[in-house]
């Protein structure tokens, strides 16, 4: 599966009718920055989340005043992660390159773009991601986490730890598969914010993914 791909969208779909209900009515009671953008669709995950040997588990796709349906139907060849390509909608072009700005400067953004993957724990956008909130496809986005262990990719649990760890498959990765960033509020894949180890870890492992 590919972000964009058959199956990708048949994922969606599936999110999308399971979850509507539950979206519903947590948008009728919920915070204005914890409401779901359902009209924006799902993002299940972003990249090439079965083969990409670095994955962040991220809460939610974000959402910006340019966030249009259309962003993550944007598809090149040869870039999973589409939103590194040149052509990518602004907004989320915008917030993925910042996010792997040093990666890029590194090894360039197209191999950037298939080493490196998303997977959301709830898969809507919305401003501020609702904690307390459990969707119906959260075990779904669990299981698509624990897939990409179990095949030997590095996992930046970038936020919400005690979350992602309900799964036992990730909970059970050593420290030399799991890595946390310095800083919970901060997003960017750098030397800084995730500490020398895992830096060099990760871009060991970028370095020599076979993409083409």
């Amino acid at each position: 599966m590919l972000q964009g791909d058959p199956d990708w969208w048949r994922l969606a779909e599936t999110i999308s009718n399971e979850d509507r209900p539950s979206a519903i009515k947590h948008n009728a009671h919920a915070l204005l920055e914890h409401r779901l953008h359902d009209h924006l669709g799902p993002v299940p995950c972003v990249g090439a989340i079965m083969t990409a040997p670095v994955v962040l588990l991220l809460s939610h796709p974000a959402l910006e005043a340019r966030s249009t349906p259309h962003d993550y139907s944007f598809r090149r060849p040869g870039w999973p992660l589409s939103a590194l390509h040149p052509d990518a909608p602004q907004g989320i072009a915008e917030c993925w390159r910042s996010r792997v700005a040093a990666l890029i400067d590194l090894f360039g953004a197209q191999h950037v773009s298939n080493a490196v993957a998303a997977v959301f724990l709830t898969p809507w956008r919305s401003v501020t991601f609702a904690d307390r909130l459990r969707l119906p496809s959260r075990r779904r986005m669990l299981d698509l986490a624990a897939s990409a262990a179990a095949r030997d990719a590095l996992l930046l649990m970038l936020r919400h730890e005690d979350l992602w760890t309900e799964h036992p498959v990730i909970a059970a990765l050593p420290s030399t598969r799991r890595f946390n960033p310095r800083w919970w509020r901060v997003t960017e894949l750098d030397r800084r914010n995730l500490g020398d180890d895992a830096w060099t870890t990760m871009c060991k492992r970028i370095e020599v993914h076979a993409w083409l």
